[in-house]
C-alpha cells in the first residue's frame, strides 16, 4: 500500500504531465486536505476553480479547507 506521501507525489507528477485535467488536480486537493496540508490544498483547489468556476464540488474542497484554517468570517 502506498503511503500518502507517495500517493501526493504521484499525482503531483501526473498533474505536470496534465495539468488541465480537472479530475486529477481535484483528488490532489482533497488528498491534500484529508492529510491537512491545508495551504497546499488551497492552492491546488483554486487551481481547479479557475478552470471551472462553477463546480460546486471545488467550491465545497475549497470551503472546507477554509474552515480547517479558521478563515470563514
Amino acid at each position: 500500500m502506498a503511503s500518502m506521501e507517495q500517493t501526493i507525489e504521484s499525482l503531483r507528477q501526473a498533474i505536470t504531465v496534465s495539468p488541465e485535467n480537472l479530475p486529477l488536480r481535484q483528488l490532489l486537493a482533497e488528498t491534500l486536505l484529508g492529510a491537512a496540508r491545508y495551504d497546499e490544498a488551497e492552492r491546488e483547489f483554486r487551481q481547479a476553480l479557475a478552470m471551472a468556476p462553477r463546480d460546486e464540488g471545488i467550491k465545497l474542497g475549497l470551503a472546507r479547507v477554509y474552515f480547517q484554517q479558521d478563515k470563514n468570517s
